[in-house]
């Protein structure tokens, strides 16, 4: 048992490879993610990039707040990458974009996390996606409403499917919704 856990480790860390500035396209994009502290409160870094980000939690889990929770960050990823898929979705699509306003709303259980109880599930239990981003949809295809709506509704359903993020929510067994998305016109 040990042979093949020393085995897959080497062959894990053999495929781990620095990110590249270059514009060769590759078909995955590794990382490495550290994490260092005491108590409640940890310092993340990320191989080979120049910032860190810190952590704590809420009083009620014995932490100070004096930064962002795990869970917080787990929100804003959803928030973040939802952004930064769209973007790429965007620019393969011929669709320019311009400001994002992005609300979430979600509801932890805290009966296994707190309470320590054994039935249950720690996990989100539902997590609520409200977007609002400005985009060249109606303009591009001349002021169709109909083509307009059906053009977006396509961008929004690619950002789903593309998003890692939203992937491993949806996946997850949390109650998921992409509650609302609008585009309005893009500013001149």
């Amino acid at each position: 048992m040990n042979m093949f856990r020393t085995s897959l480790s080497r062959t894990a860390t053999r495929a781990v490879r620095t990110l590249s500035t270059s514009a060769t396209k590759s078909s995955s994009i590794p990382l490495r993610i550290c994490g260092r502290g005491t108590g409640t409160q940890q310092t993340i870094t990320i191989k080979d990039k120049p910032y860190s980000i810190q952590t704590d939690t809420y009083p009620v889990l014995g932490g100070a707040d004096s930064a962002p929770s795990p869970v917080a960050y787990s929100l804003a990823s959803l928030t973040s990458c939802n952004q930064v898929t769209g973007a790429k979705v965007a620019e393969d699509h011929g669709i320019k974009l311009g400001q994002w306003n992005v609300r979430l709303d979600a509801v932890l259980p805290t009966d296994v996390l707190i309470k320590g109880k054994c039935e249950g599930n720690p996990n989100w239990e539902s997590v609520k996606l409200f977007v609002r981003v400005q985009t060249n949809i109606l303009e591009s295809v001349k002021g169709d409403n109909l083509e307009a709506d059906a053009r977006f509704r396509h961008f929004v359903r690619e950002v789903e499917r593309r998003c890692p993020i939203t992937q491993l929510f949806k996946r997850s067994g949390v109650q998921y919704e992409n509650l609302e998305w609008s585009g309005n016109p893009a500013a001149q």
